[in-house]
């Protein structure tokens, strides 16, 4: 009989030697969480370390007598008694620089309608004015843009 003609023989796996696939599979998944989990326990084991202090600051067109003494603007006097507010004259003689230690995000709003109000005598209000129709995506998202913007994320 032509070598063509010949039937088949039926297709076998060959026999597994050792660990199979799966088997190799499970161990590097073992092995991956175990590293996963010494890592958190790494993490949760390390002393916290001290947070920085920051400072937010923001460049006014004022002279820095003006922003200093008994005649200073009522929302800066506010502003020094919750926070360390330090007024330097600004470098290059462009005004004064008024910075705020460890400013979050309200504070952080706080100056920055500080600096309009010294700058042009009025704050520009943004809040309530129509966005347009929200994605559901967009929806989701709103959550966590306030939180960011509670903690004062740059």
């Amino acid at each position: 009989m032509p070598a063509s003609l010949m039937p088949l023989a039926p297709l076998r796996r060959p026999a597994a030697r050792g660990r199979t696939h799966r088997g190799r599979n499970g161990l590097l998944l073992l092995g991956a969480a175990a590293a996963a989990a010494g890592a958190v326990a790494a993490r949760r084991a390390r002393p916290a370390r001290p947070r920085q202090s920051t400072w937010y600051a923001v460049t006014v067109q004022a002279d820095p007598a003006e922003l200093t003494g008994p005649d200073r603007p009522d929302v800066l006097a506010r502003l020094a008694e919750r926070h360390d507010v330090r007024v330097t004259p600004a470098p290059g003689g462009r005004g004064a620089e008024i910075a705020v230690a460890a400013a979050d995000g309200r504070t952080r709003e706080e100056v920055r309608a500080l600096k309009q109000l010294l700058e042009t005598g009025e704050v520009l209000v943004v809040e309530g004015q129509p966005e347009g129709r929200r994605t559901m995506l967009g929806r989701a998202a709103l959550p966590v843009f306030r939180r960011l913007a509670r903690r004062g994320a740059r």
